[in-house]
């Protein structure tokens, strides 16, 4: 058989900048065509995939050599390089296959034409993308219409959204679940710390118990979703469960890490949608332990405001856990409307080093944390890797999708290092300073953006002061109502503007009590101009960045408005080459004004820098 790699590689290289993905896509579909001895198996569902895909090929891998997708890649980009790298010894491809938009999965399924389609659950993920659960079903449902007539689906039968597809499939189907009708039945999941997962299940009329080394009674589904695929690959069931039994857990889904000082954490920190969070804190509920904690980061996939959902979770783990520990930008609303103020069962924080400080000397032998978060967002997993050795990288925003242990920046010291800010008496009671957000940069100037410059510089105008380079910035010393003011523009991107506020108020003898912070909204009308004392950070992710170093929300900012503006005005050379019609608020607000809204942008300039000498005047 032919080296697609020789065809690929110097086309490609070529095309590369012109239709890669879709170049990609074109080989490993006419390479696909080409394989016939190979048994492709495509899982999707909103849930456990990647276990599910894993533990197929480790089962599978007793009957022939098994290709797989690579960790979690599941969207369309991923799926030409699993092809292409089959060669003749295959014997099987397994692949997770994501749905994370309409037409997304149709394109995967069209590529890789699975021989056996699994769907193990539908929740919510990707619910705004969709609308509606039955246009979501609908999307689950092209893995199966995929299938040719002899093709194999094994599907979930507890799930009523997936059972309305295999009524209506047409094609032969291996059932699994609890109900009913299951061609693996199940009749009991066992999951109590520490014992493993052990299921008994029946088949053809004959019980069967398989001791696994999964934690937690959902991890039924993709255990009895592989059984299903071994069956449908001609694989005896009992040698199926052997390699079940040997099976450990992915890393970041219900993964046990013990370590030398006595603490146990299960780490299920891939991803935390809120429609299945309760599943985890079910099994820490049951367990038996010493002492049981539970960390929550980021709710990935949730509607509306978070706050009544982290509030919802601060209730329900307290019933069970010891301590409960949030982390992130939502951190403080699980607090917020909490009946006892001093309540030390319940913590959070919005700076992620800080939880790691404090869980140093917090936990102790004997306990059993439970670590629940959305590892895009927040890497939760630092925290455990860094009772072993200190963590190094505390990067409050990063969006990589690998976890941190194959990260080479874990141990090394960031490019901006935090600096420890007095907080004593004395400080209280310090320069006020005033801090405009923007990104550096004559390029970047006139967009909105940057409006927090616009208000310093007026501010400064008129005062007759002049700004002057330090390490974290620029900075305008003047009076204002007789009071020494100090005018700060961070000197980094807008995202990291809370570092650079942290350095100067620390070089300086500062204190962050006595800072106003000037930001733009995009969620406020052109024009608007308020102030507020205290607060989230309403999804500015400068603002967020200053909270996440004080770890605190009690800092008073003005936003200015800018939603309405025109987006259809011309996007500059720093727009990312952005569509017009596809630009997102983030391109929005990195596009220059226009004439127009530069005339309209001044008195509300003028009206933020009133709102600022109002302050002053006041403290």
């Amino acid at each position: 058989m032919m080296n697609m790699n020789n065809l690929v590689k110097p086309v490609t290289t070529k095309l590369k900048k012109l239709v890669p993905q879709e170049l990609r896509c074109f080989v490993a579909n006419i390479y696909r065509k080409r394989i016939h001895h190979v048994t492709f198996i495509g899982i999707t569902g909103s849930a456990g995939k990647t276990t599910t895909k894993d533990l197929t090929a480790f089962i599978l891998a007793g009957l022939g050599l098994c290709q797989k997708t690579n960790l979690s890649c599941n969207t369309l980009e991923a799926i030409p390089a699993t092809v292409w790298h089959i060669r003749k010894a295959h014997r099987y491809c397994v692949a997770e296959l994501a749905a994370y938009g309409p037409g997304t999965l149709d394109r995967t399924v069209r590529l890789f034409r699975p021989d056996i389609a699994v769907i193990t659950r539908i929740g919510r993920d990707h619910f705004a993308a969709y609308k509606s659960m039955e246009t979501l079903t609908a999307e689950k449902e092209r893995i199966v219409s995929g299938l040719s007539p002899r093709g194999t689906a094994i599907l979930n039968i507890d799930d009523p959204f997936v059972r309305s597809i295999g009524e209506r499939c047409g094609r032969r189907i291996i059932w699994f679940g609890k109900d009913d009708g299951a061609t693996l039945r199940l009749i009991k999941a066992h999951s109590r710390w520490p014992e493993p997962l052990i299921l008994l299940f029946e088949y053809q009329g004959r019980t069967y118990e398989v001791r696994t080394q999964l934690h937690g009674t959902h991890m039924a589904i993709p255990v009895l979703a592989s059984l299903g695929i071994a069956l449908a690959a001609d694989m005896p069931l009992e040698k199926a469960m052997m390699a079940v039994e040997q099976f450990q857990p992915v890393e970041g889904r219900m993964q046990l890490i013990a370590g030398d000082d006595g603490v146990v954490f299960i780490r299920d920190d891939w991803k935390a949608p809120y429609w299945s969070i309760n599943e985890p804190l079910a099994f820490l509920k049951d367990a038996r332990a010493e002492r049981k904690i539970v960390i929550i980061g980021m709710i990935s996939d949730a509607q509306g405001d978070y706050g009544p959902k982290y509030k919802s979770l601060a209730k329900s783990c307290h019933e069970f856990a010891d301590l409960v520990i949030f982390i992130g930008p939502h951190a403080l609303r699980a607090l917020r409307g909490s009946r006892d103020k001093n309540n030390d069962s319940i913590r959070g924080f919005l700076n992620i080093q800080n939880a790691a400080a404090f869980l140093r000397n917090e936990l102790k032998p004997g306990d059993l944390v439970l670590v629940k978060g959305t590892n895009e967002q927040d890497h939760l997993v630092r925290l455990v890797l860094d009772r072993s050795k200190p963590v190094k990288c505390w990067a409050q925003q990063c969006s990589s999708q690998l976890f941190c242990d194959q990260c080479p920046k874990l141990y090394k010291p960031p490019r901006y290092s935090p600096l420890a800010v007095p907080d004593s008496p004395q400080n209280s009671s310090g320069i006020p300073m005033v801090v405009g957000l923007g990104n550096p940069g004559f390029r970047f100037y006139h967009t909105p953006h940057n409006v927090g410059y616009h208000v310093l510089d007026k501010l400064a105008e008129s005062e007759g002061g002049k700004w002057k380079k330090h390490p974290e910035g620029w900075v305008c010393a003047l009076n204002l109502h007789g009071k020494a003011v100090q005018l700060f523009k961070p000197g980094a991107a807008m995202n990291n503007s809370g570092i650079m506020v942290q350095r100067f108020l620390a070089r300086m003898g500062g204190n962050f009590k006595n800072c106003i912070i000037i930001h733009e909204d995009i969620k406020l009308s052109f024009g608007d101009v308020r102030l507020k004392p205290n607060g989230g950070d309403a999804g500015h992710k400068g603002m967020r960045s200053i909270l996440s170093a004080f770890d605190t929300e009690d800092i008073t900012r003005i936003r200015l408005g800018v939603e309405g503006l025109d987006n259809s005005r011309e996007a500059k050379w720093f727009d990312f080459g952005i569509r017009k019609d596809a630009r997102k608020p983030k391109q929005i607000v990195l596009t220059k004004f226009s004439k127009k809204e530069e005339e309209r942008l001044a008195p509300v300039i003028e009206q933020a820098a009133d709102i600022v000498r109002k302050c002053i005047q006041e403290r």
